[in-house]
C-alpha cells in the first residue's frame, strides 16, 4: 500500500497556527491583523508568495521595516507547526510508501517544506499550482497493483482525481481529530467490501 499526504492543515498546522504566527509577527511589524487579512482574501487564491505578501503591506502602511527579518521571523518557526502525532505514522509507514503532494506557491511551499524538515520522510515531494489530478494519476498508475490512500482536507482536491482513471485510490479526506490508524483501516475495509461487490 502507498500513500499520499497533503502538507497544509494535515501535516503541517497551516490555518490554526501558522497563519496566526504570521499575523502575530506582522503585527509586531506595525502591521495590523485587519489589515493583513483583508489583504490576504485579495491574494490567498493567486500563487501566494508569503514574500510578496509582506512587502505589499510594508509599502502600503509606509512601514521602514525588512521584509526578509519579518519573513525569517515567520519562517524559522516552521518545525513548531508539524503535526508530530502524523509524522510518526509516516514514519512507521516508511519512506518508501509515502509521498507528499502539496498545493502552493511553489518558493513559499518548498520553504516550508525545507524548514519543517519533513522532506526526508517521503520517496517525492511535489509542488503544484494548480491541480494534484496529474501527479495524483502519475504515482496511482506507478503502483497500480497497490491501493493508493490520498489524504487531503480539502474535499476538491479529493474531488478532483478520478477513480475510474484510478481505481486504485482510496481518497481519505484529513481531520484533524481522526485517529490516523483507524481511519485507514476502516476505508481500506470499505473499499476493499465495494470492490468484491463489483
Amino acid at each position: 500500500m502507498k500513500y499520499i499526504f497533503d502538507f497544509d492543515d494535515v501535516l503541517f498546522n497551516n490555518t490554526k497556527q501558522f497563519k496566526e504566527h504570521i499575523y502575530k509577527c506582522l503585527e509586531k511589524a506595525g502591521i495590523s491583523r485587519t489589515v493583513a487579512e483583508t489583504y490576504y482574501t485579495e491574494v490567498r487564491e493567486k500563487e501566494f508568495s508569503l514574500k510578496n505578501f509582506i512587502s505589499t503591506l510594508l509599502k502600503r502602511g509606509k512601514i521602514d521595516k525588512k521584509m526578509e527579518d519579518i519573513y525569517e521571523e515567520i519562517m524559522s518557526e516552521c518545525p513548531n507547526f508539524i503535526n508530530n502525532e502524523l509524522l510518526d505514522e509516516i514514519e512507521r509507514l516508511g519512506k518508501n510508501n509515502c509521498y507528499l503532494v502539496t498545493y502552493g506557491g511553489k518558493e513559499f511551499q518548498q520553504d516550508k517544506l525545507d524548514r519543517s524538515g519533513v522532506s526526508i520522510y517521503f520517496s517525492q515531494t511535489y509542488v503544484v499550482t494548480e491541480s494534484k489530478n496529474e501527479i495524483i494519476s502519475m504515482i496511482c498508475a506507478s503502483h497500480k497493483d497497490e491501493q493508493v490512500v490520498f489524504f487531503d482536507d480539502k474535499p476538491k482536491f479529493l474531488n478532483d482525481v478520478s477513480l475510474k482513471d484510478c481505481p486504485n485510490l482510496v481518497p481519505i479526506q484529513y481531520k484533524e481529530d481522526l485517529d490516523f490508524r483507524e481511519l485507514v483501516r476502516e476505508k481500506t475495509l470499505h473499499n476493499l467490501e465495494m470492490a468484491r461487490r463489483r
